[in-house]
């Protein structure tokens, strides 16, 4: 959120938050403190709405005047169809008896809660506005009030001040301490807030509601926009999509589902400069460590050696022409599509260019290799379990883990169809009960007793390797929201997708190819 986007009567910092709200009040007072299922308006394209089943938590509620003083508590809730139904009692104050009056005389006529949100529910709406809806908050206060955030939040009844009830007991003067004591923190609490409110951290592109909204501003030459794509760099490296609208999400989502391969490298943000990236592996490892003899006596000891490796950064990228007249007066659709077709080129273009890396990476991790009885394409399923057993003992002795089983289409589609006793080993429909796999021909995935098995298109033949989830890294910076506009004479604008990425195998230890054992002649 903006800051000069916050409502004035709402109060944020650390999920508290006292705000206006309707409410009336008396020596008994009965109405809607919350209505349910209506919007609040918190900024512009975001409400706050009271779900019907909101748990408000189980304190004793106090009642204020205005979210100032306090002049009572809350004696009963209950919920109907139209929203959560209080009845407070009210203390015998000055103030109190001023708020009755007041009641009486229409000018407060409403209520207002003061509470802790404990568990929302985010929905984007057809009418493009993002709906925080409240699932559990923890109710802390009711304030009478005659300027409400809820309209519906009205005073339904309202008894007299000296008029007695069996039911009700009268405020003690303990009672009425405990109040002031109440008061007094909660004021000084409150001035707290008013001088150090944090500033919430605003979604990432929520200033506009599609990636065709951003490209018009882009357009008109908002400094906003331009600002975006700077804040933009990294968010392509991020796991973290909470703090990102919908829109961006989507299309971090979009380039990362058509990674299957580049997916299975670490995934970190190349530094703000320069043309490499420089890195560490790990050579030869001797140390040692054994328990020591005795007190006194020398602990083992080992060597290791570090190699240093640079990665080259490279750029990919395209670009489009669009003509002025589509930029200006298309539909936001049209403009998405085009901006859609430009994200999966650039994710295809990552992803042809981690498949040619990890070629590489298995070519020159040889040293690594485990042999198998047969070439990985035409071995048995009994063959499999003796090469997973020696490779699980191989990556131990580096440190390493299987990770995923990566292979080309040859050994995946002997994989498919391996069997054993003559029953098929892996389960393709998903209801098998003795199976020892499983395999999803829509996302080209296995599992192979309980080793996943990813498959690499265009491998070469046999292609069979375990790879460490530590073994290779990509940076990246850019992506999909790196966009430029160049105005030029004949009215079109030129819009580039394009980013930077870099490929290291910064844990040599962590590939493990399998390759059929070779046949000496004597």
């Amino acid at each position: 959120m903006r800051h000069d986007l916050m409502q004035a009567r709402t109060i944020t910092c650390d999920r508290l938050e006292i705000r206006s709200d309707e409410n009336g009040d008396g020596t008994l007072l009965e109405g809607v403190a919350v209505p349910f299922n209506q919007r609040y308006d918190l900024f512009a394209g975001y409400a706050e709405v009271i779900d019907p089943d909101c748990d408000f938590g189980g304190r004793t509620v106090k009642i204020s005047r205005d979210h100032g003083e306090l002049i009572g508590k809350v004696i009963d809730i209950t919920r109907n169809d139209t929203g959560l139904m209080i009845r407070a009692k009210l203390s015998d104050t000055q103030l109190a008896r001023e708020t009755v009056q007041l009641v009486r005389d229409g000018v407060c006529d409403s209520f207002s809660i003061g509470f802790k949100p404990v568990e929302n529910r985010i929905v984007e709406s057809d009418d493009g506005v993002t709906e925080v809806h409240r699932r559990k908050v923890d109710l802390i206060e009711v304030a009478v009030t005659g300027t409400p955030a809820y309209p519906s939040a009205t005073i339904t009844s309202q008894r007299t001040i000296n008029q007695p009830n069996e039911s009700e007991e009268p405020m003690t003067d303990e009672l009425a301490k405990r109040f002031d004591k109440l008061e007094t923190e909660t004021r000084n609490a409150i001035a707290s807030l008013k001088t150090n409110i944090p500033e919430p951290s605003p979604l990432l592109g929520g200033q506009w509601r599609s990636m065709g909204d951003y490209l018009h501003a882009l357009s008109d030459g908002s400094e906003e926009a331009a600002r975006f794509q700077d804040e933009t760099r990294d968010a392509i490296t991020s796991p973290d999509i909470n703090n990102q609208t919908q829109w961006v999400a989507d299309q971090i989502r979009l380039v990362q589902s058509r990674r299957s391969v580049a997916n299975l490298f670490v995934h970190s943000a190349l530094p703000a400069t320069g043309l490499k990236v420089e890195y560490l592996t790990l050579g030869t490892n001797t140390m040692k460590v054994a328990q020591q003899a005795n007190e006194t006596g020398t602990l083992a000891t080992g060597k290791i050696t570090l190699s240093s490796q640079a990665a080259t950064v490279a750029t990919y990228g395209g670009y489009t022409t669009l003509s002025q007249q589509v930029i200006d007066r298309s539909t936001t659709p049209a403009l998405d599509t085009a901006l859609r077709a430009l994200t999966l080129a650039y994710s295809n273009a990552i992803e042809d260019a981690a498949r040619a890396y990890l070629k590489t990476a298995i070519t020159g991790a040889d040293a690594n290799k485990v042999e198998t009885p047969a070439a990985p394409a035409a071995m048995t399923a009994d063959q499999w379990i003796e090469a997973i057993i020696e490779a699980a003992e191989a990556v131990d002795s580096r440190g390493a883990s299987l990770g995923s089983l990566v292979v080309g289409k040859d050994v995946f589609t002997a994989v498919a169809k391996l069997t054993r006793s003559g029953n098929a080993l892996m389960d393709v429909s998903g209801k098998g009960s003795d199976t020892l796999g499983s395999l999803d021909l829509s996302g080209v995935t296995a599992d192979l007793f309980r080793v996943p098995v990813r498959m690499m298109p265009a491998a070469a033949a046999n292609t069979a390797v375990f790879l460490d989830p530590q073994a290779l890294t990509l940076w990246e910076s850019g992506g999909p929201f790196q966009l430029q506009q160049q105005n030029i004479k004949n009215l079109t604008g030129d819009y580039s997708v394009y980013g930077y990425a870099a490929f290291g195998t910064t844990f040599p230890g962590g590939i493990t190819p399998l390759a059929a054992k070779t046949t000496s002649h004597d």
